[in-house]
C-alpha cells in the first residue's frame, strides 16, 4: 500500500518517521487521510523585518496611535475654565442684545470685506483734499470735525447692516438653501462668495416684490438672485464698543487657530521650550492664553503690542478677572503696549500676528510689519489670517517677501507714511536667512500663488466652541462652529536635509472602496492627488484613512517604494506547496 499509495502511510510507521524526519517544520496528522503537511517555520529574523504600519505598530494589529509623527488634528476646542468664566463676567456688563447684535455685524463684515481697491483710496484722497480745503478756508472748525467724524464712523453703524433677529436670520438661510438646491450650482470663486457669522458659505438673496400685490405659493419659489458685491473696505478702530463686540464674537475663532498653530510646533520640536513671546496685534490676547496652554510656565515674557487702548483693556480684564490692579494676572509677566519697538536689539523665541496683518490696508505697510516681526524674532514667525482669498494672500506675501529675502517695495499709487502706523521701522536692512516650517513642506515658489490658475486658496480648518453672539443662531443645534484660517510658519536657519519631507494633506481624505484619494502639496513644491491603495500601500494605508484628517502631514515622501505583496518574495517551501 505505501509503494502504491506514497500519500499515505501507516500507523506503525509514525514513529520512525518522528525520530528521523528531516524537516524543520511540524509534523501534521489527518484524521481521515494521515495526510503528512509541513508548515515551513517562521524565523525571527523574518518577523523583525515586517513593514511597520504607521501608528499601528508592525503587525498593524496594535493600538492605534493618535500621536503618530505627522498628526496634528484637535478636536473641538473650547476656552480654558478660567478665560471663559473671566469672559462671561466682562460681556455681562454690558446690554445682552446689544452686544450679541454688535457681535454679529462686526464678525460678518470682517468676513465679508474685500481688499482696498483703488476707489478705495480715491475717496480717501477726496476726502483728504476736502479737509485741507476747509482748514484753509475761513469755516467754522466744527465743521471739519463733524466731517472727520463721519469719516471714522464705526461699522457697527453702517446704514446698510440692519438688525438681524434670529428668526429672521434661520429664514433666510432657508430661502438661501432652497434656491441653491434647484440651481444646482454648488462651485464658484472663492473670493466671490460671502461668508456669514455661523461660518457658511452663503449668496446675497435679493428679492424683487411688487409693492402693490401679494406673491401667490409659485411666484414665491421662484427669486431673482444677484451675485453680491463685497462690502467696502472700512479699517476698524476698535474702540470700547468695537472691543466689546469683538470679544463677544471672535475670541474662540482666534484662540482656536492660535492653539492649533502653536501645537504643530509643540508636537514637530518636542524639545523646543520658548522663553519669550511677542504678539503682535495682540487684541483680546488671545495668543498669550495659546501659548500658556501649549507651553505653560516655560515662557517668562509675553510682550502683547496692540494700537487700541481699548483692547488692551479687554485683554488685562480677561487675564485679571477685572478691572483695576487688585486681582493679580492669571498668566504671569505679561506686558501690554501699544507701538512696536523700532529697535531690533531685543529678540523674542516666538512672534505671532494672529489676524493682525488684515487689519493694515496697505501692501507697502504690510509689507514693512513683516520685515520688523521678522527682525524681532529668534526662532519662528507665526503668521495667522482669515481663510479667504484676502488672508491667503496676505500670508503668501509674508512667505515670498522672507524668502527673497529681500527690501519692501511700495506699491504703486501707496505711499508709506501713515499717522496710525508709525510703529514700524522703515528702514530696509538686510532679513536674515529662513525657511518655511508649515505648512509648506519646501521653500519653492507656492503652486496657488497665482489667483487666476488656483484652485482654491490654501487653507484649514478647526473647531471650536460657539461665541457668545452665536449661541442663538441656527449653530445652537450643532455646538460648535468651524474656522477657516490659513497660516504661514516661518524659522530662521536653514531647512534640516535629513528632515522627513512629507507632504501636507491639502482637503479632506475622500474615502473609497479599498482605497483612498488624497490631494497632496509635495516637497517638490507641485499639487498631487494620490490613490492609496490597501494592497499596494500597506504601510500607511490604516493611517491615511482613519487617522489623517486635513491639514496633517502623510508619510508619503518622494522616495518611498510602495510595498506591493508579490509571491516571488515567498519562501520556497510555501510557494512550492502552494
Amino acid at each position: 500500500m505505501a509503494g502504491a499509495y506514497p500519500g499515505f502511510i501507516s500507523m506503525k510507521h509514525v514513529g520512525v518517521l518522528l525520530q528521523n524526519s528531516p524537516l524543520d517544520g511540524m509534523l501534521v496528522l489527518s484524521s481521515s487521510f494521515s495526510t503528512i503537511h509541513v508548515e515551513p517555520s517562521k524565523s525571527e529574523e523574518e518577523i523583525n523585518t515586517r513593514i511597520e504600519k504607521h501608528a499601528y505598530g508592525k503587525t498593524g494589529l496594535e493600538k492605534r496611535n493618535k500621536e503618530a509623527d505627522g498628526l496634528f488634528y484637535l478636536k473641538t476646542v473650547y476656552l480654558p475654565d478660567q478665560l471663559e468664566k473671566n469672559l462671561k463676567q466682562f460681556l455681562k456688563k454690558f446690554p445682552k442684545k446689544l452686544v450679541e447684535n454688535d457681535g454679529r455685524k462686526l464678525a460678518r463684515h470682517i468676513k465679508n470685506r474685500g481688499r482696498p481697491t483703488e476707489q478705495t483710496w480715491q475717496k480717501y484722497r477726496e476726502s483728504k483734499r476736502r479737509r485741507e480745503v476747509l482748514a484753509e478756508s475761513e469755516v467754522n472748525p466744527e465743521d471739519i470735525l463733524k466731517l472727520e467724524s463721519q469719516e471714522r464712523e464705526s461699522v457697527l453703524f453702517d446704514e446698510q447692516i440692519e438688525d438681524i433677529s434670529e428668526d429672521d436670520e434661520n429664514e433666510l438661510y432657508e430661502d438661501y438653501e432652497s434656491i441653491n438646491l434647484s440651481d444646482g450650482n454648488t462651485q464658484g470663486d472663492d473670493s466671490e462668495r460671502v461668508d456669514d457669522e455661523d461660518g457658511i458659505e452663503t449668496d446675497d438673496i435679493m428679492a424683487k416684490e411688487s409693492d402693490n400685490s401679494v406673491l401667490n405659493v409659485t411666484s414665491s419659489k421662484v427669486k431673482n438672485t444677484k451675485k453680491p458685491k463685497r462690502a467696502e473696505y472700512k479699517v476698524i478702530r476698535y474702540n470700547k464698543r468695537e472691543s466689546v463686540a469683538y470679544a463677544a464674537s471672535r475670541i474662540p475663532t482666534s484662540y482656536g487657530a492660535t492653539l492649533r498653530v502653536f501645537h504643530e510646533i509643540s508636537r514637530r520640536e518636542p524639545d523646543f521650550k520658548p522663553e519669550t513671546l511677542l504678539d503682535f496685534g495682540s487684541g483680546t490676547g488671545m495668543g498669550v492664553w495659546a501659548a500658556h496652554e501649549k507651553w505653560g510656565d516655560s515662557i517668562r515674557e509675553f510682550q502683547c503690542v496692540d494700537v487700541s487702548q481699548d483692547m488692551n483693556n479687554v485683554a488685562e480684564y480677561l487675564l485679571r478677572g477685572g478691572e483695576g490692579l487688585n486681582k493679580s494676572l492669571h498668566i504671569p509677566r505679561v506686558y501690554f503696549k501699544r507701538f512696536l519697538p523700532v529697535s531690533n536689539l531685543i529678540t523674542y523665541n516666538v512672534v505671532v500676528a494672529s489676524y493682525a496683518l488684515s487689519e493694515i490696508p496697505k501692501v507697502s505697510l504690510r509689507q514693512m510689519a513683516v520685515r520688523s516681526l521678522w527682525g524681532k524674532t529668534s526662532d519662528f514667525l507665526v503668521i495667522i489670517e482669515h481663510g479667504n482669498s484676502e488672508g491667503f494672500e496676505i500670508t503668501s506675501d509674508a512667505r515670498t517677501l522672507v524668502l527673497k529675502e529681500g527690501g519692501y517695495e511700495t506699491a504703486e499709487g501707496e505711499t508709506s507714511a501713515n499717522e496710525e502706523h508709525q510703529f514700524f521701522d522703515p528702514a530696509a536692512e538686510e532679513m536674515e536667512k529662513g525657511f518655511v516650517f508649515s505648512p509648506c513642506p519646501h521653500d519653492v515658489e507656492c503652486a496657488r500663488s497665482d489667483a487666476e490658475t488656483r484652485d482654491h486658496p490654501c487653507n484649514f480648518e478647526q473647531r471650536v466652541q460657539l461665541a457668545f453672539s452665536q449661541k442663538n443662531t441656527r449653530l445652537k443645534k450643532y455646538g460648535f462652529h468651524t474656522e477657516r484660517f490659513s497660516y504661514i510658519v516661518l524659522r530662521k536657519g536653514q531647512r534640516d536635509p535629513v528632515e522627513k519631507a512629507w507632504p501636507r494633506v491639502l482637503q479632506p481624505v475622500r474615502l473609497r472602496r479599498r482605497h483612498v484619494i488624497c490631494k497632496l502639496c509635495c516637497s517638490s513644491g507641485d499639487l498631487k492627488q494620490k490613490i492609496l491603495t490597501r494592497k499596494k500601500d500597506s504601510d500607511i494605508y490604516k493611517c491615511a484613512r482613519h487617522l489623517t484628517r486635513w491639514g496633517d502631514l502623510l508619510p508619503d515622501p518622494e522616495d518611498r517604494q510602495r510595498p506591493v505583496k508579490n509571491r516571488s518574495t515567498l519562501p520556497k517551501e510555501v510557494s512550492s506547496s502552494q
